[in-house]
């Protein structure tokens, strides 16, 4: 009679060395696959951050075609004298209808700011989370304290890059194709170099953190709603809150870093790089701390994707700007009448 019960005890097993090689197998496995795996989630998030600009560009059109002008970038400059100046409202609040959020839009009175108690309404609608006023890349985005919903995107205000030296040139400041309503509303018609060769969004997404959380980008300009009996939900130094997609401010400037910034403590004679500047993360003593205006991601195009940022062209196309780019070339880029094309394939 066969004995399994001794069949069984003779069967051999793993010895240590051979358990220690599947180990290191799977091991060599996992970090092949790993890499992987973030590529391809960064791949998505990419395309996701892509189609949200298409759908903005989209409702850019259906905007103009309804109001026979362009939206307000939110924030914007005075003609005569340059100086930055805000409408009431942003750019996104504008937006609402033209990206099936009509009934966020309809709780809006705006007569008054988004953060006004005077009309409840306000406040309830804008902490509305809009998917696409959002990219999935951005890195390091925490919820907004009070709970507003937040953007990855800015509106380009105006450009101040001079041309010829790269560097921050206030009395060279122009518009962009984009202008802030209470002076006068641009057309698509005074966009004489063309819709396709003119920036009109782009991203400045990871860490854009209301100032009650750090990291965070810090606002110069008062919020008009501070110190009043009215106001709510204001930033600790009653400053504007540029995280937030219904604040006015997130519409930005496109000056360069401020090694480029003859009024700045960081200014080097040198400017760049323009994109993706000073990404070290939260910057630092040494670096560029992002509370300083044009590090990093505060007021200046930004983005976690490696190597560039996307940008929003008026005619609707997206593309994908390197972070290589020139000062030169990003002027050109945000000016809507300067005569200028650039070739962003060479």
């Amino acid at each position: 009679m066969h004995d399994w019960n001794c069949a069984r005890a003779r069967r051999p097993g793993f010895t240590l060395i051979e358990l220690l090689v599947v180990i290191a197998i799977i091991a060599i496995l996992i970090g092949l696959l790993v890499p992987a795996v973030q590529k391809v989630r960064e791949a998505a998030a990419r395309t996701q951050c892509v189609n949200n600009l298409k759908q903005i560009g989209l409702a850019i059109h259906n905007y103009e075609s309804t109001y026979k002008k362009l939206p307000t970038p939110g924030e914007g400059i005075v003609p005569s004298t340059l100086a930055k100046d805000y409408d009431v409202h942003s750019f996104f609040t504008y937006m609402l209808p033209f990206i099936e959020q009509q009934a966020a839009f309809n709780m809006m009175n705006l007569n008054f700011a988004y953060n006004d108690n005077r009309w409840p309404g306000n406040q309830t609608a804008t902490k509305t989370v809009v998917s696409i006023y959002l990219c999935p890349s951005a890195g390091g985005v925490q919820d907004d304290p009070k709970g507003y919903g937040q953007t990855s995107y800015m509106p380009i205000s105006y450009t101040d890059i001079d041309p010829n030296t790269g560097l921050r040139n206030s009395a060279l400041k122009v518009a962009g194709a984009l202008r802030i309503h209470k002076y006068g509303a641009s057309k698509i018609m005074g966009v004489t170099d063309g819709t396709s060769n003119t920036i009109v969004v782009g991203e400045d997404s990871s860490y854009r953190n209301n100032e009650a959380v750090f990291p965070f980008q810090l606002s110069g300009a008062p919020d008009p709603v501070a110190g009043q009996s009215y106001g709510v939900d204001v930033n600790p130094s009653g400053k504007r809150a540029i995280n937030r997609w219904a604040e006015p401010e997130n519409g930005n400037g496109v000056s360069g870093p401020p090694t480029g910034d003859p009024g700045s403590p960081l200014f080097a004679s040198k400017a760049g790089p323009y994109v993706n500047q000073n990404s070290t993360p939260v910057g630092g003593p040494t670096t560029c701390p992002w509370s300083t205006n044009n590090c990093g991601p505060n007021d200046e195009l930004f983005s976690s994707h490696p190597g560039g940022v996307n940008v929003l062209f008026l005619d609707g196309h997206v593309q994908f700007l390197r972070d290589t780019v020139s000062g030169r070339n990003l002027r050109y880029l945000c000016d809507p009448n300067d005569g200028q094309t650039v070739d962003l394939d060479n």
